[in-house]
């Protein structure tokens, strides 16, 4: 066989001194530390690996010191498998939408895009509160709640709607990539949740949407005023498709919301509701500004796992709007505000819906509190609706009270009810100066500038009656 045939193995062999053969655990012995001996009549070769001092550096780089009194073999070998344990664990393989959650594609005549579906009976709990409550809701307390007259409205039959987006500051360059609409089916509470894979799949998602949609005369959302409805009605006309929802009667739950609890919750959003009324505490939920990066991070890879939370967030805000809506609804409608603030709170609300005699008595139980931020609210409110119907016979010892506690909108009133209903020009200017005497540091800065002109306007007119 022709030498130029033969591997540079072989042909190594064949240039090997004649011997027996050597058993492979003594190949050690006979190469040496580096390596074969020269063979008879060749050159010598440099010997294979890199340089003491480069040898060295690796090991202390990979292994934290060099090895010492071990074979240039064993030396690679121990290299080699540190170097091995460095890399990188391969990626794991990317996790389709349909082995992860229950959902089907659906296809129409503008395209395909993937829905979820999900329902649980009306008779279980969302955190405290049974779903069943949805049927209680009536028409008038929607009415007082909003202050709007939202006719025939009714929650059991009204589309809860929620959508995750693109983008959290709105405009044509942001999508709706998941739209959560919930209602009453019978005795049950269904969530569809229609998800467009990627942006092309957005007009057979708004096509399905809007036949959705179309079923329902009444919309509830939170924050939806701003956000959810605007941004609809936007990507509708970008897709030159009708906007179903156009001039229905919308129930925006975030501002009754801010009016029932505010005072005592703080904050409104969403989850601290849920936290602080309904008992409900999430876990494993995905903060709001992430989303939108979950969902490009799903358009690079098809990698489904991270949305898992942004399904289930988005399902749990559709579920926890009905039940606050309906806890709403229920609060006006039977008064079921306990704590102080609660009450001055829920006296707003009906006094906006012009429910006097209902605010009034919740403003007369928020007066059992003894805190000064409770009463002398309480008090204004209640002097006010007695002037407002003449009776300043209650309304007087309402105001004598709060302005007792240093209110100045009760002196100021004081003031001007004895200056121009009993023109006693000289109790008038004792309650103006009783008030600069004890002018307090929360007051607004126009109160000291109030009563200085009553005062200046006052003595002038005491003036002229004593010439």
């Amino acid at each position: 066989m022709s030498g130029s045939r033969l591997s540079a193995y072989e042909r190594l062999q064949r240039l090997r001194p004649a011997g027996p053969p050597v058993a492979p655990e003594d190949e050690d012995a006979l190469d040496g530390p580096f390596g074969p001996p020269p063979l008879a009549g060749a050159p010598p070769e440099p010997p294979p690996g890199p340089p003491a001092s480069a040898l060295e550096g690796l090991e202390r780089q990979l292994l934290g010191a060099p090895g010492e009194g071990l074979t240039l073999r064993e030396r690679l070998q121990r290299l080699a498998e540190a170097a091995a344990r460095r890399q990188p664990a391969p990626r794991p393989r990317a996790a389709a939408l349909e082995e992860l959650v229950q959902g089907q594609r659906i296809a129409n005549e503008r395209g395909e895009f993937f829905l979820i579906e999900s329902e649980q009976p009306l008779e279980s709990f969302h955190g405290a509160l049974p779903l069943t409550r949805l049927g209680l809701a009536s028409e008038e307390s929607v009415r007082l709640l909003t202050g709007e007259p939202l006719f025939g409205f009714d929650l059991a039959r009204a589309v809860f709607l929620d959508t995750e987006t693109t983008g959290l500051a709105g405009g044509t360059g942001t999508a709706a990539f998941l739209i959560g609409v919930g209602f009453v089916d019978g005795d049950r509470f269904r969530v569809r949740q229609y998800f467009m894979r990627d942006y092309h799949e957005e007009p057979a998602l708004l096509h399905a949407l809007a036949a959705e949609l179309a079923r329902f005369e009444h919309v509830v959302t939170f924050n939806g005023k701003l956000f959810d409805l605007p941004l609809l009605e936007t990507r509708f006309r970008l897709a030159r498709a009708r906007y179903p929802l156009k001039g229905a009667p919308h129930l925006d739950l975030l501002h009754p919301a801010r009016r029932l609890w505010k005072a005592r919750l703080e904050s409104c959003r969403l989850q601290a509701l849920e936290a602080g009324l309904l008992g409900l505490q999430r876990q494993g939920d995905v903060a709001g500004e992430l989303i939108p990066g979950l969902y490009f991070d799903y358009v690079r890879s098809r990698d489904a796992r991270r949305l898992l939370k942004v399904f289930d967030h988005n399902r749990t805000d559709i579920v926890s709007l009905a039940a606050l809506a309906a806890l709403a609804c229920q609060w006006v409608a039977q008064g079921l505000a306990e704590e102080p603030l609660d009450l001055l709170s829920l006296g707003r609300v009906l006094e906006r819906g012009a429910a006097h005699e209902r605010s009034a008595a919740a403003y007369r139980r928020a007066l059992s509190s003894a805190e000064q931020r409770v009463r002398r609210p309480a008090l204004l409110r209640l002097a006010a609706q007695a002037a407002r119907a003449g009776r300043f016979d209650e309304a007087l010892p309402l105001w004598a009270e709060a302005a007792e506690a240093g209110e100045w909108r009760a002196l100021r009133a004081l003031a001007v009810h004895h200056e121009h209903r009993t023109r006693r020009l000289d109790e008038a200017l004792a309650w103006v100066e009783r008030g600069l005497a004890c002018e307090a540091r929360e007051w607004p800065g126009e109160a000291r500038e109030d009563l200085l002109r009553r005062q200046r306007r006052l003595a002038r007119r005491l003036a002229g009656v004593a010439r």
